[in-house]
């Protein structure tokens, strides 16, 4: 879709909700909208329609990715973490970090006619010495002291849609996600021009292993207030992080030993693959040649 189309239709649809916001929250008991007049001669920022599901598709699109098509390079260092359950435990012994992580996800994401938004993306990640951070062929595992073979990367293609009704995707034969088949939802807390967004989902798919896996994701991001409601935009910048509590990663070899893995994930949103970090372009061509650069395109 064209910017310029995309840009009428978030438009329309963006003022007419929050118009209808601004009515019912400048309207006092005698009717008077002196409070909204002021606010808008000082420049604040519209009342945020939160409870929209349209809306929140568009918010949670723009701030994913770029709706007016374009590719963008999200640059995800982050660290991983493993927690153990259990009353009384050294600090040492309850939660430590395993190792770090580097990855991008390649996305392209557009607004359809109907308002849902649709995106093609592609994710590799490394994992890398705590310390050093050198990209990591072998992990003693604190845990366990056991010296373990690392997975030289992990990856996975993705598709799906976001709708008002909720996301649609196909990760394969009894995937569960607490975000299909419900409107979405995000957490708005904002003080002045800036607003902190959030949502949590949980899922179940089945590993490579043949056994169930569990995880609960956290999205966060924080940007500016004006931002949120402002037609021209087709991407929102903002500070993101993800956190993620799942079940031991195969390869860490932790046998009946009980557990969690936290994942914390910092990304950028970049708009070149040139601007992805030196190092990380070479490792990607050394274990991954020409990957990054397949065309992902619009089919199936």
């Amino acid at each position: 879709m064209a910017p310029s189309r995309l840009a009428r239709l978030a438009r329309r649809r963006v003022l007419g909700l929050v118009a209808g916001a601004a009515a019912v929250a400048t309207s006092g008991a005698n009717g008077a909208t002196d409070g909204g007049e002021r606010g808008r001669k000082a420049g604040r920022a519209p009342p945020i329609p939160r409870d929209d599901p349209a809306f929140n598709v568009l918010v949670l699109g723009k701030l994913q990715g770029d709706l007016s098509g374009a590719t963008t390079w999200i640059y995800n260092p982050g660290k991983l973490y493993a927690l153990r359950p259990g009353q009384g435990l050294p600090a040492a012994e309850f939660g430590q970090a395993l190792c770090n992580v580097e990855g991008v996800t390649r996305r392209i994401s557009r607004l359809l006619p109907d308002g849902s938004v649709e995106e093609r993306s592609r994710n590799w990640m490394f994992y890398c010495d705590p310390d050093s951070g050198e990209y990591l062929r072998t992990l003693r595992n604190p845990l366990t002291g056991e010296m373990l073979e690392v997975p030289p990367y992990r990856g996975s293609p993705s598709g799906s849609r976001l709708t008002t009704s909720g996301l649609v995707a196909d990760f394969g034969p009894g995937f569960e996600n607490t975000a299909v088949g419900r409107p979405p939802r995000l957490e708005f807390r904002t003080a002045g021009d800036t607003t902190w967004v959030g949502r949590h989902s949980a899922s179940r798919v089945r590993g490579a292993d043949g056994g169930w896996r569990n995880e609960m994701s956290i999205d966060a991001w924080v940007c500016r207030t004006r931002d949120l409601a402002d037609p021209r935009l087709t991407h929102i910048p903002s500070t993101y992080s993800w956190t993620s509590f799942a079940e031991w990663l195969p390869w860490l070899r932790m046998g009946g030993l009980q557990g969690n893995l936290v994942w914390r994930i910092e990304p950028s949103v970049l708009r070149s693959r040139d601007e992805l970090p030196t190092r990380f372009l070479a490792r990607m061509q050394q274990v991954l040649p020409g990957k990054i650069d397949e065309a992902m395109g619009w089919e199936g």
